[in-house]
């Protein structure tokens, strides 16, 4: 019997109530034996783990330095660490604190699964034949690695090489995918061989029919090649599992299975007395053996919900909840049903699209019931074509949407995301494209991207031709034409090239900058200029491939005039925000591959756009913007209000793609996994002709279609799941390029016929032909730099011509001079910007007159060494932090050591921050600060923000004092962020110049929010 009930420990952290289920699952759970809560969307997992763990420590069932919770995300384990440090803090405070403790205590331990698994392979490692500092290989590294793997090899050592006729790009995506298979699996490359082999030779003996026949059917023998091909794939796979081996590189899932191999060697023991298993329905299979091997029959308690098991393309195993009792012991089961993000007409919807989920599991999932008396409503619509459509969502979404609100649409795939952006903002609407395949859409990266090709690979003719084409250099397709032939030409005129080996577009081009090779180009004075200039540029541009990827990908977007010509068209008030979404995505590339190079980028751009695990978001939900993402990047978000779009067959849900399932090229076979009790399998041993194998066959794909079904209503219960006042479910019967209209999604007219989705529209009848089929769009190329503006632009310069002339207007030297004049004595009105990064506001604060010199004419900040070095170090932690590892200074140069070194002899090399490169956007005193914080940590009673300087500490008090409201900003901006007191937040600058930490004394909240107030009321400026 335990001293304090449930509730009384909520009352510390909350003045709300725990619902019963919430009081079961956290007082009832068994101390001794494992427990399964299944918890609905929106129910409050969190809350439950972090409420469960002030329970056990109020009770003195464990001191906290004995629980363990693990969760998928940094920012997860983040969040959670918060909240029970937080409440750890008020129980200390309170009478429920156990008197042993004291008041200084361990926290609990949490942290990833990732972070997990790296920890005990690197106890065991030498057991396993590896060294504790084994080298961490990254995405960006395997990805190098795989297609060095596949580029190499020989047909003398892979003789079906002979027969593959698919890309480098395509084998390189199947070695890393069955690579991966086998290590979460617990097979080896030669065990996938020889069955696939034995499959082969088996089915290849069976005759055509029951009357016998000796041929081969056409479907029969393309099943043989196939199991050929995946026997290439699995050799290779061996290939670059042994190559990581060689090289001493291990990744996140070698990790886990070494550690499950050293733990058969020599067991270990952990301090944990209770384990908290958040988001269990997306472990992966050696995942959950790992974890059941250290903590079966122990008082783990796993928190999951099958409805939401969506991640199975990353190795999640959606068998993990049913297998629960199995893998650690028979388990209590628990429910969280309460759901206390959306109202009851979201509920509603959600329950009745879940219903079918319901004989998927073994677990049964929950039935939602709202906790919140919010209204809210559940909206469709369905049009005739995808344009009227998006027309129709923006014009839902600008009746609702202000600055105070948060929104989303939602996609299964990413093909209508760049027109339902414009028509939002045709309408005025703020909008942000998440995930790396929606910015690949996007004109701007799409030039950029072609832009990097160009300078990389020479083959990149088609991308040569967009940049030649589009607004910078604006060559006509006739002149292009001529530069094909003038490349034909060189071909036959040069011995060093042949007709099978001909000159590219790319290196014609670079040719085009000699003057004796230039004469044989039979191109267009006006067109021969233009393409020198984009020579020189492309032959500028190549000789800075010593930048970093990221800054070398700034460049190049500057020198196509990507941002002028964004900032000249621009409907929005963020018009680099695609652009600087992407390179972010670069600066990621960057930090994990083992060799960044521009090649590598878009090596890895290849394998990643078709890889759902890129489409995370590096930011949740944004007041006043409408965010554009795919709905397994929405998981875990939730907005004020979100449409779900294109809710038709072959949209969503997408049509399967793996109905083959192991038949497929590359794929591990069913029998073999470690979930095969829960996957469809194929009874090939007991066909005894061809034709019955071909029936087993096609029931085999009829299982995994009907699995695919159910993969993508879970999907579609995720998104419903995520909007808290109104959703919009819309649909279209046609798009571009369709002859047929598309039959709506099975749960839109589920929703609709049961009355729990009102139509804002009647329902149309298909039009008999594809309304856009008409509507060819015609384009002016090459690309007009004016656009829609040019009649207006036109008449405003005929009119210029037209004018009276001024003496001025023969010199412009003269007329610049009088304009600046000009300005100085009669300076244009500039207004404070709305939105202000913290290093503006202590410009603002403490150097008002350049601050409004440079609003008023902003000018680019000149080459600073020093700051270079200052970023290389910011990077170098960060890279350092995200990889988990020490700070590895011995390639540093000389200079950059000093400050690697001051860093590795601080307090802060033993710390593990919580955050790092935090991005954190709130208002103060009417202006919207945005700020970045470099680390943070957390403290026996709070937190702390520490701001890396690479320079020297200050030498006056004046300058400390100046510098301190940018600290000031940040302990704010946390402390909102996390929703404790300002007080509970420390702030620190750690200068790595002279090794000094400073903690100055800041200014406070209320005094900020005066001067910046008084800013706002005063006339305008200049």
């Amino acid at each position: 019997m335990t001293k304090y009930s449930a509730q009384e420990i909520f009352s510390i952290v909350s003045k709300n109530k725990l619902t019963d289920e919430q009081e079961a699952a956290i007082s009832s759970a068994s101390t001794t034996a494992p427990s399964l809560v299944i918890a609905g969307a929106g129910s409050g997992k969190t809350e439950l783990m972090s409420v469960r763990t002030l329970y056990l420590v109020a009770n003195e069932l464990a001191k906290p330095s004995e629980i363990l919770g693990l969760t998928f995300t940094r920012k997860a384990a983040s969040e959670l660490a918060s909240r029970v440090q937080s409440g750890l803090v008020k129980l200390r405070e309170s009478s429920y604190w156990p008197k042993d403790l004291g008041d200084d205590f361990d926290p609990p331990k949490i942290t990833t699964y990732n972070s997990f698994g790296n920890e005990i392979f690197r106890s065991l490692s030498l057991q396993v034949g590896f060294e504790a500092d084994a080298v961490l290989l990254t995405e960006a590294g395997a990805i190098s690695l795989a297609r060095e793997v596949a580029a190499n090899a020989k047909i003398s050592e892979f003789s079906e090489l002979l027969n593959w006729d698919k890309t480098l790009d395509y084998l390189t995506e199947k070695v890393l995918s069955a690579a991966g298979a086998l290590t979460d699996n617990q097979q080896s490359a030669d065990e996938a061989i020889d069955y696939l082999q034995d499959f082969a030779q088996q089915i290849a003996a069976l005759p055509q029919s029951d009357k016998g026949g000796d041929g081969i059917y056409a479907y029969h023998q393309t099943l043989l090649d196939t199991m050929h091909s995946s026997t290439l794939v699995f050799e290779l796979a061996g290939q670059y599992q042994r190559q990581k081996k060689l090289r001493g590189l291990v990744d996140f899932s070698d990790q886990v299975a070494l550690a499950l191999r050293a733990l058969e060697k020599q067991n270990l023991e952990l301090p944990h007395k209770f384990v908290l298993l958040d988001e269990y329905q997306d472990t992966s299979g050696i995942q959950t053996m790992l974890l059941s091997r250290l903590f079966a029959g122990k008082p783990v308690m796993a928190v999951g919900d099958p409805n939401q098991a969506i991640y199975g393309w990353r190795g999640a195993s959606s068998a993990n909840l049913s297998g629960f009792a199995g893998d650690f012991g028979a388990a209590e089961q628990f429910s969280l049903s309460t759901s206390w993000r959306s109202g009851q007409a979201i509920v509603n919807a959600a329950n009745l699209v879940s219903e079918p989920l319901q004989d998927d599991s073994f677990v049964s999932p929950v039935s939602l019931t709202a906790g919140l008396d919010r209204d809210g409503s559940v909206s469709a619509i369905i049009c005739q074509d995808v344009v009227t459509e998006s027309a129709k969502v923006a014009l839902w979404l600008s009746e609702r949407m202000s600055d105070e609100t948060s929104a989303a649409v939602l996609f299964r795939s990413k093909q209508a995301m760049r027109l339902f952006a414009d028509a939002l903002e045709d309408k005025g609407l703020e909008v942000e494209i998440t995930g790396l395949s929606g910015l690949l859409e996007q004109p701007e990266v799409l030039d950029l991207v072609a832009g990097l090709r160009v300078v990389a690979d020479p083959e990149a003719g088609a991308e040569l031709m967009r940049i030649l084409s589009g607004p910078k250099f604006r060559i006509a397709p006739r002149d292009i034409a001529q530069l094909h032939k003038f490349a034909r030409k060189l071909t036959r005129m040069r011995k060093e090239v042949t007709a099978e080996i001909p000159l590219t577009l790319v290196e014609a081009l670079d040719e085009i900058r000699k003057p004796s090779s230039r004469q044989f180009a039979e191109i267009s004075e006006a067109g021969l200029e233009r393409m020198i200039h984009a020579s020189e540029l492309f032959h500028l541009m190549r000789t800075q491939l010593s930048l970093g990827v990221s800054e070398f990908s700034w460049a190049v977007a500057r020198e196509l005039e990507l941002d002028i010509e964004l900032y000249a068209h621009t409907r929005t008030k963020s018009p680099l925000a695609n652009l600087e979404g992407f390179i972010s995505r670069i600066s990621d590339y960057e930090v994990s591959a083992l060799r960044p190079s521009v090649s590598g980028l878009l090596s890895w751009l290849d394998y990643a756009v078709n890889s759902e695990r890129f489409e995370m978001p590096k930011t949740g939900a944004k007041a006043g913007v409408v965010q554009l993402m795919s709905v397994h990047a929405a998981k875990g978000l939730e907005w004020d209000f979100v449409a779900v779009a294109g809710l038709v067959q072959g949209s969503f849900p997408v049509d399967s793609r793996d109905s083959k399932g192991w038949l497929a090229i590359g794929k591990l076979p069913h029998e073999i996994r470690q979930d095969s009790d829960w996957i469809p399998q194929l009874s090939w041993r007991q066909a005894t002709t061809q034709k019955r194998l071909k029936a087993a066959t096609e029931d085999f794909a009829g299982e995994n279609r009907s699995k695919h079904d159910i993969e993508e209503r879970r999907l579609a219960y995720v998104a419903i799941t995520r909007a808290g006042r109104d959703l919009l479910l819309s649909a279209s019967y046609y798009k571009s390029g369709i002859l047929n209209s598309r039959p709506l999604a099975p749960y839109l007219e589920e929703l609709i016929s049961a009355g729990l989705a009102q139509l804002l529209e009647p329902i149309p009848e298909p039009a008999v032909a594809n309304p856009l089929a008409n509507q060819a769009q015609s384009e002016i190329w090459p690309f007009d730099p004016l656009g829609n503006g040019r009649a207006s632009q036109l008449s405003a310069a005929e009119a210029v011509i037209n004018a009276t002339p001024t003496r001025v207007s023969e010199s412009l030297q003269l007329a610049a001079i009088i304009e600046q004049a000009e300005l100085i004595r009669n300076p244009k009105q500039v207004e404070l910007p709305l939105r202000l990064s913290a290093s503006k506001i202590v410009q603002l604060l403490n150097e008002p007159d350049a601050f409004w010199a440079q609003t008023a004419r902003p000018v680019p900040v000149s080459f600073s060494e020093a700051a270079a070095r200052g970023t290389q170090f910011h990077e170098r932690l960060e890279e350092a932090f995200d990889l988990e590892a020490d700070l590895d200074i011995s390639d540093w140069q000389e200079q950059d050591q000093k400050l690697g070194q001051a860093y590795l002899d601080s307090r802060f090399n033993n710390l593990v921050p919580l955050y790092i490169e935090q991005a954190l956007e709130f208002e103060l005193g009417g202006t919207v600060v945005v700020c970045k914080l470099d680390a943070v940590y957390q403290t026996a009673d709070g937190f702390e923000v520490v701001d890396w300087k690479s320079g020297s500490s200050p030498k006056s008090k004046a300058e400390v004092t100046d510098k301190a409201v940018q600290l000031a900003l940040y302990r704010i901006g946390l402390s909102r962020w996390l929703g404790v007191g300002v007080e509970r937040v420390k702030a620190s600058f750690f200068f790595a110049g002279d090794a000094k930490e400073i903690s100055p004394e800041v200014p406070s909240e209320a005094e900020l929010i005066e001067k910046l107030r008084a800013f706002r009321k005063a006339p305008l400026r200049f």
